[in-house]
């Protein structure tokens, strides 16, 4: 799964020369915690800056709030690239979805404008990799969940696929991963389109898997 597919295309940008009150305001209609700074080219946007909830917050004075309704256009007359973040740190639109979460662990950010080449295409935040990993892990939809503990991963997939064919079960999809406290045990989540039979799930056990959830 690519960031290509859970990010926001063709996001809000605002050019450097914008003030910085400006820049809150725009902030505030659209609900943004980040706004991204962009130049227009020929080409596409290029993107020049990022700006944070944090870093207006900061350019503000003290007794007022940068997201009130007493703020104006001029309020804070300074250009946002005296503020704005210049070293960005980006993604590519084909960049895998998991990259971008250790991306955001790592670097302790929660947005990442999506760039393909050297153009501005996106941007993608916690939220939507929080989004991601619900709907690849299908806690956001509807089936039959079951999760079964193996010595490995393809002895899993191999025996409930064939008894998935063996009793007309449509598998949605599957994901495997080791146990935290027992390296060399495999746990593989299943969702089915509708609920195993009794003797589908006997006959999982009787090959060697051991049913951790089923429901």
């Amino acid at each position: 799964m690519f960031v290509e597919q859970w990010m926001t295309p063709d996001p809000v940008t605002v050019p450097p020369q914008t003030t910085i009150s400006a820049a809150a305001l725009q902030m505030s209609r659209h609900r943004f915690r980040h706004l991204l700074v962009a130049e227009g080219t020929p080409r596409g946007k290029k993107l020049v800056g990022l700006l944070s909830k944090y870093d207006i917050a900061r350019a503000f004075p003290n007794h007022l709030n940068p997201f009130s309704v007493e703020v104006a256009e001029d309020t804070v007359p300074q250009p946002i690239a005296t503020i704005m973040v210049r070293n960005v740190v980006t993604v590519d639109s084909s960049c895998a979805i998991e990259e971008a979460a250790r991306i955001f662990r790592a670097r302790r950010i929660n947005a990442l404008p999506v760039m393909r080449a050297t153009n501005l295409v996106g941007i993608i935040t916690e939220t939507d990799v929080f989004n991601a990993v619900l709907d690849i892990t299908f806690a956001n939809g509807h089936g039959i969940k079951l999760v079964v503990e193996s010595d490995d991963v393809k002895t899993a997939l191999t025996l409930v696929g064939q008894l998935a064919d063996q009793h007309r079960l449509d598998i949605l999809g599957a994901t495997s991963f080791h146990k935290q406290k027992s390296v060399n045990r495999v746990l593989s989540a299943f969702h089915f389109s509708s609920r195993p039979s009794e003797q589908f799930i006997q006959q999982l056990c009787t090959r060697g898997l051991r049913i951790v959830k089923l429901g």
